[in-house]
């Protein structure tokens, strides 16, 4: 059913309205049936009779106008003065034909005067049919005979037949009309039912939806806190790792380091008092060697342990003295560092340096790079850090550990344990972006579980 049919918003409402919709549109058929079953076959009944009393009047007119004929052949002139005559040879017709009216007009039209006019039936009434037959002597018409038959009867007969087929008409109507209704009703009933049932699934349907999203949005939530914690917990672990690697490296500092200085300072005293090329000259040269190195790897190992530079000089000048470390391997690196007045927390400064320390040495060991760019920017709600190299790139992916491909990973973990992202943008040939933002929010320095707002 159409759009143009069903009027818009019957199908959600209660009643659909087929059965008016039906009923409007069948009651003009059902109309039109009762009057064809009920007139046509009185009215075909009476236009048959009405044909056979017009071949009946017409044959009865031939036979009148060859009795007139015969005796206007016997007086050609006075047969028209011979009124009784006439009568009495048309009366015949009249009494055994069954005519209701018979009138003679000469060969002009004038009707002949009978001495009665004309010779009519008692039971001429109600409507006549005329029909005509010429009156022909030596093959000239002379005149018409005109003979009359009464529709009376076949009209009454007609009127008899409009009350059966009146009736027959009416169940007939009443069929076509009270079955499809019918049907259309209790179709009507079962949609309006479908509808009701319909109605009741959707508000349980909307009820559950309610309550499945209800138990979506608290396991969200849950996850979303566990997430804030391990995250949170992350976040700790760096920290406190940063910080017993810084009380490594300031025990080794400060301890084996000083140790080391001061047989440092005694070797170089036994090899001037002894002499020039004695033995104990030449070892004391030989373990002063040795404890230079061993120097040298314990400053290596507290560089690599924690940034104490970090501590003695904040993150901008860190990163200052860093790029002025790789400048010296013929590298141009150009700076824009900004930190907020109130400094970082020990856990983003720490991060910022790694990885920035790890994109300049990858930049310096394996991309080929001979110009830089480092960008540490503050934003609303992130530290932004860009380190830009004109290398020979890679296919994201593709680099091994080999190629700094695990120290790309180490970055990545160390950013996203305080729930930053880490996003490296590079093709072959095209060098290698790497840009990190990390949340302003972080661990204090102190261990405290609550978070606090960097500015």
């Amino acid at each position: 059913m159409s759009e143009k049919t069903v009027p818009e918003g019957h199908a959600l409402s209660g009643k659909v309205g087929l059965r008016r919709y039906l009923s409007a549109r069948m009651l003009p058929l059902v109309v039109l049936l009762l009057v064809l079953v009920s007139a046509s076959a009185p009215l075909a009944y009476a236009a048959l009779q009405a044909r056979g009393l017009r071949e009946q009047a017409r044959a009865t007119a031939v036979q009148a106008a060859d009795a007139v004929a015969r005796e206007v052949q016997e007086r050609p002139v006075l047969w028209r003065y011979d009124a009784g005559k006439l009568l009495a040879h048309l009366r015949a017709y009249v009494d055994n034909a069954g005519a209701a009216r018979i009138e003679i007009a000469d060969r002009s039209g004038v009707r002949i005067p009978l001495d009665t006019g004309s010779i009519t039936s008692p039971a001429a009434s109600g409507p006549l049919a005329w029909e005509a037959a010429p009156i022909v002597l030596n093959e000239e018409v002379v005149g018409h005979a005109w003979v009359a038959v009464s529709l009376a009867e076949a009209r009454a007969a007609a009127l008899l037949l409009l009350g059966p087929f009146g009736l027959l008409g009416v169940g007939l109507a009443g069929l076509l009309y009270f079955i499809p209704l019918g049907a259309i009703t209790r179709a009507e009933r079962r949609i309006e039912q479908s509808q009701a049932a319909l109605a009741r699934f959707n508000q349980t349907l909307e009820q559950q939806v309610a309550e499945r999203s209800s138990q979506l949005g608290e396991a969200y939530e849950q996850l979303r806190q566990k997430e804030g914690r391990l995250r949170e917990l992350s976040a700790r672990a760096v920290l406190l790792q940063e910080a017993e690697r810084r009380v490594i490296a300031r025990e080794l500092h400060d301890s084996a380091g000083q140790a080391l200085t001061a047989i440092r300072i005694n070797l170089q005293l036994m090899v001037q008092l002894a002499e020039p090329d004695s033995k104990v000259a030449k070892m004391a040269a030989r373990t002063l060697t040795i404890v230079d190195a061993t120097l040298e790897e314990i400053r290596r190992a507290v560089s690599m342990l924690g940034p104490a530079i970090l501590d003695d000089v904040g993150l901008v000048a860190a990163i200052e003295r860093l790029c002025d470390d790789f400048e010296r391997e013929d590298l141009e690196i150009s700076r824009e560092l900004e930190v907020p007045d109130g400094g970082l927390s020990a856990a983003l400064e720490s991060v910022c340096y790694r990885v920035t320390q790890e994109a300049l040495t990858n930049a310096a060991r394996h991309a080929g790079a001979n110009e830089l760019r480092v960008v540490l920017r503050v934003e609303p709600a992130h530290i932004v850090l860009e380190v830009r190299d004109n290398g020979r790139g890679f296919v994201p992916g593709e680099r091994g550990e080999g190629s700094g491909g695990r120290g790309l990973v180490g970055m990545r973990e160390r950013v996203e344990l305080l729930g930053g992202n880490l996003r490296i943008d590079t093709a072959p040939g095209a060098g290698t972006a790497i840009h990190v933002e990390l949340p302003r929010r972080a661990l204090s320095d102190d261990g405290d579980d609550s978070a606090v707002v960097v500015a």
